[in-house]
């Protein structure tokens, strides 16, 4: 009887507790704890696609699974040249800090299927139980359908601020989100504290508006032989990201032949927070609303366009520092473009303004667009119905409105102090009445 007691008490005070660990590592191991029946994994949703947390050690049940299907062979070495196979059918692989795996689904992927509102993929994961032989676990990657993700994107820039206009995204499930702001990657704070990194937001659903000095929030870029300035800054919420990044071009006082302008390449909804940084994004085509004579080119992270100034180019009266009347350049562009890894259209507006000035005259080189010599773009091939950049997305406040420490109501206040994290009330203005004289 005393040793049946000693037993139990072994038992209870070493065994169990360590069994009760290995359970725990397994299900942690295998996402979720999955029974012989199809079970759903570790799977996180996302605007276009979604993604699965999968063990090092059981890695190897997806390149089998992998090289079945595709009937290619999968190797694990190279990860780049593994992706590159992967593209083609809307896959991705990557490791996270752990040395373990992100197995990443298009929802327009092959094998994807719309069940009952919601994107399925079923993955086969071979599980080796011996050195000779192993079982076949099934595993459900599922999210919910949604609608198109927010695709659009308002820029106003002038030679002192920048101002950037989205949509508030949601996610999968239409739940809205506790957002902060990211700026370039490290600095991260809440909406209500965007001051301590020289932001201000303003919230006037369904839009979000963030503004920043120029001189404090960009950062210059290359691109082939013109420069920018680039706004490195994102929402992120727990394990989401979304763009609010933007480019300005550069001030000058005086027009010149070819307006040059940079659009950042990503995509445009609700990703993973620090997945995938080194994608890239291909251009199938572009489209300006404005003109049809223009030319584009790309990089890794840009498109340049450059337009011919005489094309775009307006005038309007304002207010020196004196108080007297002068004269200011300024254009507005509305670009769409289409990527060929992605189904959703980028719909991207630009609105810059120059510096006052009384030295405005006709310095333009081309009068008239047929002298131009640029190649002319068309909306051929395009089936989708052509954007209106105007429904229901005008920024929700004008450049320079938003509220700073000491900012009052008179419009001749100066407002070349630090933003504060109090944000006035603004009425929303349509695109017309802003750039109306």
């Amino acid at each position: 009887m005393l040793m049946l007691t000693r037993v139990l008490l072994i038992t209870v005070h070493f065994i169990l507790p360590i069994w009760g660990n290995i359970l725990r590592l397994q299900k942690r191991d295998w996402m979720g704890g999955p029974s012989a029946s199809m079970t759903e994994g570790d799977v996180e949703c996302f605007s276009e696609y979604m993604e699965l947390w999968i063990h090092r050690m059981r890695i190897e049940g997806l390149r089998l699974w992998l090289s079945g299907i595709l009937r290619i062979q999968v190797g694990l070495v190279s990860m780049e040249n593994l992706n590159h196979q992967l593209s083609s059918c809307g896959f991705a692989l990557r490791r996270d800090l752990d040395k373990n795996y992100i197995f990443r689904v298009m929802y327009s992927g092959c094998f994807v299927q719309l069940e009952h509102g919601s994107y399925v993929i079923v993955l086969n994961l071979l599980k080796r139980v011996s050195r000779f032989g192993g079982r076949t676990q099934k595993f459900m990657m599922k999210c919910p359908a949604v609608l198109a993700p927010p695709n659009r994107e308002y820029i106003q820039c002038d030679s002192d601020f920048i101002q950037v206009t989205r949509e508030i995204p949601v996610d999968n499930w239409n739940n809205e989100l506790d957002w902060s702001l990211a700026l370039r990657g490290s600095l991260v704070v809440a909406l209500e504290d965007s001051s301590l990194i020289q932001v201000n937001v303003e919230m006037h659903k369904p839009n979000i508006t963030v503004q920043g000095r120029r001189g404090t929030i960009l950062s210059p870029v290359q691109v082939f032989k013109s420069e920018g300035h680039f706004l490195p800054l994102k929402l992120v919420s727990g394990h989401y990201a979304y763009s609010m990044e933007a480019t300005c071009p550069n001030v000058n006082q005086l027009p010149s032949k070819d307006t040059v302008l940079h659009v950042y390449k990503r995509r445009m909804g609700l990703t993973k927070r620090g997945g995938y940084q080194n994608e890239t994004l291909s251009v199938s085509s572009v489209i300006v609303e404005q003109t049809d004579t223009f030319t584009w080119s790309e990089m890794s992270d840009f498109v340049q366009l450059i337009i011919p100034t005489s094309h775009i180019q307006q005038k309007k009266e304002c207010i020196g520092q004196e108080g007297q009347k002068l004269q200011q350049n300024f254009y507005k562009i509305d670009a769409v473009l289409t990527f060929k890894e992605t189904n959703h259209k980028m719909l991207w507006t630009m609105e810059n303004t120059s510096p006052c000035s009384e030295m405005l005259k006709s310095h333009l080189m081309h009068d008239d667009p047929k002298e131009a010599n640029f190649t002319t773009h068309s909306a051929e091939g395009i089936t989708d119905e052509p954007a209106d950049f105007n429904k229901e997305f005008t920024p929700s406040v004008p450049l320079k409105t938003l509220s700073t420490v000491s900012q009052t109501a008179d419009e001749e206040t100066s407002i070349n102090s630090v933003p504060t994290q109090q944000i006035q009330t603004t009425e929303a203005l349509s695109t017309s009445s802003r750039l109306s004289p």
